[in-house]
């Protein structure tokens, strides 16, 4: 599982929707593209009690300096309130779709966002990574998770899948209809939906 790991790789987007003028409407889809977790400090949607309504959808160019971008999916990512609320207007933060993340952070196992590289360094001190209630709560989540793997059962399953499997209302992508369509149209086979439709999902991420 990769709960606690930024992604390897340049984040090459799967869905391509158009033409929503408010963007709050591409919810469902940024949801599916970056898994059902913040971009920035990782947490899950399962993780939360509310679930998706503690995230929402953040400009990586704010709207202040972007605005004829404020409604173009490439321009947005998936982040939690918190974070969203932390970065407001800052602009020099880590380009999702040109960096791998993980070149520039690191979780620790106790907790701590280790930053690796100046960008890291920003976007650590912008969006408060490391404040103590997240640390803590990382650190914690991280010890249950080695506990979760050593057990066996049905409340360790029950568990494991709980916080590290996949949200119960998954989008359904395939019954939206964007405005001016959709550039990717074959991402949504590979949508977590239709995934775990063919069987093909994993029980935990």
């Amino acid at each position: 599982m990769t709960a606690f790991t930024y992604p390897g790789a340049v984040h090459i987007r799967r869905h391509g929707p158009r033409g929503y003028a408010d963007y709050k409407h591409y919810k469902p889809w940024l949801r599916d593209e970056f898994a059902f977790r913040c971009a920035y400090c990782l947490c899950r949607e399962t993780w939360l009690p509310d679930g998706d309504a503690h995230f929402g959808v953040d400009h990586v160019l704010p709207r202040s300096q972007a605005a004829s971008q404020s409604s173009e999916y490439d321009s947005l990512v998936y982040a939690c309130c918190v974070c969203n609320a932390c970065k407001k207007d800052f602009t020099d933060v880590i380009g999702l779709d040109t960096l791998a993340t993980a070149e520039h952070l690191a979780v620790q196992p106790d907790g701590a966002v280790h930053a690796l590289t100046s960008q890291g360094e920003t976007l650590v001190e912008v969006c408060g990574l490391n404040r103590a209630e997240l640390v803590a709560f990382r650190r914690d989540l991280i010890l249950l998770l080695a506990l979760l793997e050593k057990r066996r059962g049905a409340d360790a399953m029950r568990l494991r899948k709980r916080y590290f499997g996949f949200p119960a209302d998954l989008p359904d992508l395939a019954a939206l209809r964007p405005p001016k369509g959709n550039d990717r149209p074959d991402g949504i086979a590979g949508s977590c939906l239709e995934r775990q439709r063919r069987g093909e999902s994993p029980e935990f991420y």
